[in-house]
């Protein structure tokens, strides 16, 4: 039977994330989509391996009823890594991220997770926000593997989820659940989310 692997990517509003999804996915963007409920499968092959990707692409600001806050958790909760995208053209999406990253490691139970943080839309240079050494600050911070991307231009696009895949084959999951192995308590976790230095000495920076 294929392996399957569940990812789940997320961050702000209008930052290109279904883009990002579907030029993976099938080398085009898809113009008209439902934002709150989206998922994506493609079936790779990866180190003479085949892999069944699913990528879990939900907008869970569209409303923050109980269904959908526990529908995100959910999520987060079965997703074996994560895509965090912010926009280089959009400042708020970048000082977001951390917010993010907290969110994750809480749910997830533990201070390193597979993750690969994503600048999207660095086609047009000339409405930059944030720089690209600022995005490889904070992901070396908090070990991270770092690109910048265009979705547009389908840059960097494949090679940001494959080191993705790749991270998520490494680490070392418990065998019943998504989480850890071995993962410190909650209050252990949270102590370290905002001075956490960069433990992943696997991760990339491009």
């Amino acid at each position: 039977m294929q392996e399957m692997i569940t990812i789940s990517i997320i961050g702000a509003k209008e930052v290109g994330k279904s883009a990002l999804s579907t030029q993976f996915c099938y080398s085009r963007i898809i113009e008209e989509y439902d934002p709150t409920i989206e998922s994506y499968r493609k079936q790779i092959e990866i180190d003479n391996e085949i892999l069944i990707v699913e990528i879990l692409d939900y907008d869970y600001f569209f409303t923050d009823s109980d269904e959908i806050q526990n529908l995100k958790k959910e999520n987060y909760r079965k997703s074996q890594g994560f895509i965090v995208v912010y926009s280089i053209i959009d400042r708020n999406s970048f000082d977001e991220l951390q917010n993010y990253l907290n969110e994750i490691y809480l749910i997830k139970n533990c201070d390193d997770f597979p993750i690969v943080i994503i600048g999207n839309k660095n086609d047009v240079e000339n409405l930059r926000q944030v720089k690209k050494e600022e995005g490889e600050e904070f992901a070396f911070k908090n070990g991270c593997s770092f690109y910048e991307a265009s979705s547009g231009r389908r840059n960097n696009v494949d090679e940001s989820f494959l080191t993705l895949l790749r991270e998520i084959r490494k680490y070392p999951f418990d065998s019943k659940s998504n989480s850890k192995s071995n993962s410190k308590s909650n209050s252990n976790s949270n102590s370290k989310l905002n001075s956490k230095s960069n433990s992943n000495p696997n991760c990339l920076i491009f």
